[in-house]
């Protein structure tokens, strides 16, 4: 690539400050250090989905029951899979530029309680078979053999399963990558990106995107990545021929909550002192499409409990209450009961970038010189390290071995068939209820289950949609008719 040299012309304009677009930069420099880079974004990130997060390194306890039999939902595991492998190096490197050594403490527990569904039961069953075929290093344990996890007497765990997952604050990553910029000559815009002009007329050479932002500043550049999660569907409509050619971002919302024990426990005691003892990561598996309930610990009495998980048409400046209600009552109901005395603070929220198919985003678009570092739902932080070095690779002049099938410009990819697509809505539907408090006797099961079978069905009849199967989150955007003006995008098979 020829650096470019005018003052408000840059070689790459990265629109996003989360672990996404923070890391694209940080590789880019890494491997070129005669280019210029600008990464725009306001400092308080406030909407991020990389600084709402805990942060979990994801990729074991995130396997849902059958995802290898699926070739796009194989591709996207694997994305996970492959950064997992890149964490420990790529904290070593970022430590050059921090106080304090970053490391992923690596370990998290997978617990199947009595208040969870028969689908978390089969999920665990999955991801056990999956890492014994795979020869990964596990644990399966008595719910005994760990002493803090210690919930009330109805959320019992019948089964918890040790699995090589880790946990990193994303907040210190994100510093890290804003001292190596100081040092390393990468420009921070503390701004917004509120316009986007691309010059669409043949030949495209030199600096043809224009981006102007909130400040009145504007920038040029040859190459642009949206790596600000749904906030770049807001630029992306701006430019018709994206805006057709791309799946829509909509806002997967998700707040969390900074857990505390209060002075007095440290001081006095007065609870069991196991809680003190939570070494790794707890969690659920997924649950009606959220990734469970997850406990993070930061140590000295100090932990992040998460989280919320809804996907929006619009984003929401303010957490449901039903969604905060649903983690402090797992809280103390499926993990310790000594948290019932814990003081909180919410986190978020912030919006996890979720595409129309819930796939995800990445490489260039059928538009030269505009990249996506985008889509990735609630992995992007996982799959930071992994996915920017190929982007950037590319981005150089490189070669790239992310998956063909999530480049931005393509039709909707299809979750397994119709007819698993269904059956899956309806499992996750009834995983969700229960975690609302939802209490069948075994007689009504299979009439509840009909009734949402009959109500998935009805949409799928409504959108004259055959074979394609929609996500289970995602049913209620082909719904409603105003939402699914907006969302309808073509698809791989009708």
């Amino acid at each position: 690539m020829v650096a470019l040299t005018s003052k408000d012309t840059y070689d790459v304009v990265i629109i996003g400050n989360g672990a996404l677009g923070m890391g694209v930069a940080y590789n880019l420099r890494k491997r070129d250090p005669s280019i210029s880079i600008a990464v725009v974004g306001p400092s308080h990130r406030k909407g991020g989905a990389t600084v709402a997060a805990g942060a979990m390194i994801n990729v074991w306890a995130e396997m849902a029951a059958g995802q290898y039999d699926n070739p796009a939902l194989a591709d996207r595991a694997e994305l996970t899979v492959a950064a997992m492998e890149l964490w420990d190096n790529y904290c070593a490197d970022l430590s050059e530029f921090t106080e304090k050594q970053l490391e992923v403490k690596w370990g998290t527990y997978i617990v199947n309680n009595a208040l969870g569904s028969p689908h978390e039961m089969k999920a665990v069953d999955y991801i056990v078979e999956l890492m014994q075929k795979r020869q990964v290093p596990h644990q399966i344990l008595d719910p005994g053999d760990v002493p803090f996890i210690k919930p009330e007497q109805k959320g019992q765990p019948i089964r918890i399963v040790r699995v090589p997952d880790g946990r990193i604050d994303s907040r210190m990553v994100l510093s890290a990558y804003e001292r190596f910029f100081a040092v390393r000559d990468v420009d921070l815009f503390d701004d917004t990106a509120e316009r986007l002009q691309v010059g669409l007329k043949l030949p495209f050479v030199g600096a043809d995107k224009t981006i102007t932002l909130a400040s009145g500043t504007t920038l040029k550049t040859k190459a642009l990545v949206m790596a600000s999660g749904s906030f770049s569907q807001a630029l992306i409509d701006q430019v018709p021929d994206l805006r057709r050619e791309v799946p829509r971002l909509v806002w997967g919302a998700g707040s969390g909550l900074d857990i505390s024990l209060p002075p007095w426990v440290h001081r006095y005691g007065g609870l069991d002192r196991s809680v003190f003892d939570i070494d790794a990561v707890i969690r659920t598996v997924d649950r009606g499409g959220a990734c469970g309930v997850h406990l993070v610990p930061y140590g000295n009495g100090e932990f992040y409990l998460g989280s919320s998980s809804g996907v929006w048409f619009e984003p929401e400046a303010k957490p449901r209450v039903h969604a905060v209600h649903v983690l402090l009552r797992s809280l103390v109901e499926e993990i310790n009961y000594a948290f019932f005395f814990a003081t909180m603070s919410v986190r978020g929220p912030g919006f996890r970038p979720v595409s129309m198919d819930t796939f995800p985003l990445l490489g260039q678009s059928h538009i030269p010189g505009i990249w996506f570092a985008n889509g990735t739902k609630r992995d992007g932080f996982t799959c930071s390290p992994y996915l920017c070095g190929e982007i950037a690779n590319e981005i150089l002049g490189g070669r790239s071995s992310l998956p063909k099938r999530f480049l931005p410009s393509r039709s909707l990819i299809s979750y397994k068939t119709a007819a698993e697509a269904i059956e899956d809505y309806v499992a996750a539907d009834f995983g969700g209820e229960v975690q609302h408090g939802l209490n069948l006797p075994p007689y009504a099961l299979e009439p509840y289950r009909n009734m949402k079978r009959a109500k998935i069905k009805e949409i799928y009849d409504k959108r004259k949609i055959q074979n394609f199967g929609i996500h289970p989150e995602l049913p209620h955007l082909y719904d409603n008719d105003e939402f699914f003006a907006a969302c309808d995008h073509k698809r791989e098979i009708e």
